[in-house]
């Protein structure tokens, strides 16, 4: 199955210009995190933020830049003074300019956070993947993760290559072995080792590493259990709104032609290459500008759903091939996603109309830029076309706008919200919590269902400017976890106490279960948990038979496998 029509609304939320929203080698036991830690690179200098020291912008790897562009990181150089940085690193270059996209990116990016408990370690690992479509993102959006650090674990928070700096493949940049591209995918990798190597000098048990990541993070986490290359690299692994890629991953021929497209483009557009023969000198020669302003866009219209691909290195074959040959790298797992996912894209789609009307509009009472009877309608036969189901069955059996509430105005946006969850996100989700668990690893799944979270997408100085209500949509649980905004109420904070406390326990044991969390049952005995504030349901056991009926797993979507 190619990318999913919802889904391809995420890059093309890097191409909605303007938009803004508020969102975002040391070796023995370890001892408190130091005031100047040193790894085998260097020394560096913490800033103090109360109970959580932080260690900014530290290099994992040489900057990917002249003759190390499109090729594996190497080695970080070594530096003489102790390293005092007061902030996370500038991004790794973003795709275009869109609610999600971070300025002041540059292509020499390849640096990590760590972030510690003042105490005396040895503490759990948990490393953070950043989402944004490989397009997006960086570590600074994630510079606070003290309600997990506060319960005693060190979070390191990495960047990695997006785009196609991250993850374009052309002939002329095949490596010797004849791979390329999953660039992106190899600075986590080396990000990894060195998180292996040097973390203990930061009181970090190097024995015990948990990857956890959302969206294109939690795809990458999926992507590290089906690589080779990962094996041994991590021991838990916590997947957040991940699975939506298995059935869309691009052979390395179809990567190579594709950005062989987006290439042309840009050479030609910039005198091309010296005897019209296009080398890898010559696009490593390409100015880091032309590279920002036009060919990370040109790539991100050849490949519309930007993810790894069947590389022969990274991955030697599709995730999906190395799971059903149960070749994947088995550890513990938590594996989830969100009721609402798809409804953060449609929301994203109001915010594109509002600002394209002249003027913008954002009052929120008029409804005209909401999706239409006839967009839903359409939107209906894109996602049967991809999956193989019958478009009708879709507007009248299972989304029929009727069951979307008494506002006619919102029942569209809704109903494609729903549908493009469902096929998306929860049953691919559940099918991978399948999968796991039936080859023996422990596995816990969930879903996060605040219909109370406050909205990611449309809030300008706390006034909500979209129409649709975006409940548990896509990123929703992200506060639950980092310290992103004021949570406004208590039972919002409760919830995001037992989220981080599962999370931490998790990284600790290899099990989300303790004292002072509501108990969490095992997959394998058909449970998800619903994780959602007291007046919504609280936390609590989620059938994994009603799970699926409410997202039509096994009717609707039945065709989607892993």
């Amino acid at each position: 199955m190619g990318a999913h029509p919802h889904l391809k609304r995420l890059a093309a939320a890097g191409r909605l210009a303007g938009a803004v929203a508020a969102l975002l080698v040391v070796s023995g036991p370890a001892a408190a995190a130091p005031v100047i830690a040193t790894t085998a690179q260097g020394s560096v200098q913490a800033v103090e933020r109360g109970a959580m020291r932080s260690y900014f912008a530290i290099p994992y790897a040489a900057p990917p830049v002249g003759e190390l562009r499109w090729r594996a990181p190497q080695p970080a150089a070594k530096w003489a003074t102790a390293l005092n940085n007061s902030k996370s690193p500038a991004p790794c270059l973003q795709t275009g300019r869109s609610a999600f996209s971070e300025r002041g990116d540059r292509e020499d990016c390849l640096y990590l956070d760590v972030h510690t408990p003042s105490g005396k370690g040895p503490y759990p690992v948990m490393v953070w993947i950043h989402g944004g479509a490989f397009t997006t993102g960086s570590a600074a959006f994630y510079a606070d993760p003290s309600p997990l650090v506060a319960k005693g674990v060190v979070v390191v928070a990495i960047q990695y290559r997006l785009g196609a700096l991250g993850f374009l493949g052309h002939p002329a940049l095949r490596d010797n072995d004849g791979s390329t591209g999953d660039y992106g995918i190899m600075d986590q990798q080396a990000a990894l080792r060195w998180v292996r190597a040097n973390i203990p000098a930061f009181g970090g048990d190097a024995r015990n590493v948990t990857i956890f990541g959302e969206s294109a993070g939690g795809f990458s986490v999926l992507t590290h259990l089906a690589s080779p290359k990962s094996a041994g690299l991590f021991d838990r692994a916590i997947i957040e709104s991940g699975a939506y890629g298995v059935n869309g991953q691009l052979a390395q021929a179809e990567l190579e032609s594709r950005s062989t497209i987006a290439l042309t483009k840009v050479i030609a557009a910039n005198g091309g290459c010296p005897g019209e023969v296009v080398t890898a000198a010559c696009l490593r020669a390409l100015p880091e500008a032309v590279v920002r302003d036009q060919l990370m866009s040109a790539f991100a219209a050849a490949v519309p759903n930007i993810m790894p691909t069947v590389d022969g290195k990274v991955l030697p074959q599709p995730m999906k091939a190395i799971f059903a040959a149960d070749r994947n790298n088995k550890v513990p797992v938590i594996n989830g996603s969100n009721e609402n996912e798809n409804l953060l894209f449609i929301a994203m789609g109001e915010l594109g109309a509002r600002m394209a009307a002249k003027p913008p509009n954002f009052d929120p009472g008029d409804k005209r830029f909401l999706m239409s009877p006839t967009a839903y309608t359409i939107a209906a036969t894109e996602m049967a076309a991809e999956i193989g189901v019958s478009a009708r069955d879709l507007t009248d059996k299972y989304y029929p706008l009727s069951n979307y509430g008494d506002d006619r105005a919102l029942q569209p946006s809704r109903a494609a919200g729903a549908g493009g969850t469902d096929s998306t996100f929860s049953c691919n989700g559940l099918n991978v919590s399948k999968r796991i668990a039936n080859q023996g690893a422990p596995v816990w799944g969930y879903e996060f269902r605040d219909q109370t979270a406050l909205p990611i997408m449309g809030a300008f100085n706390g006034k909500i400017v979209l129409s649709l209500p975006q409940g548990a949509a896509h990123a929703a649980e992200l506060p639950y976890v980092f310290n992103m905004f004021d949570l406004q109420n208590a039972e919002r904070k409760v919830l995001q106490a037992r989220m981080s406390q599962y999370w931490v326990n998790f990284a600790r044991t290899g099990n989300p279960n303790g004292p002072g969390v509501p108990k969490w049952p095992a997959f394998k005995a058909g449970s998800l948990q619903a994780l959602d504030v007291a007046s919504g349901g609280g936390v609590t056991p989620l059938a994994a038979s009603a799970y699926s009926t409410q997202h039509h797993c096994a009717t609707a979507w039945a065709g989607l496998t892993f």
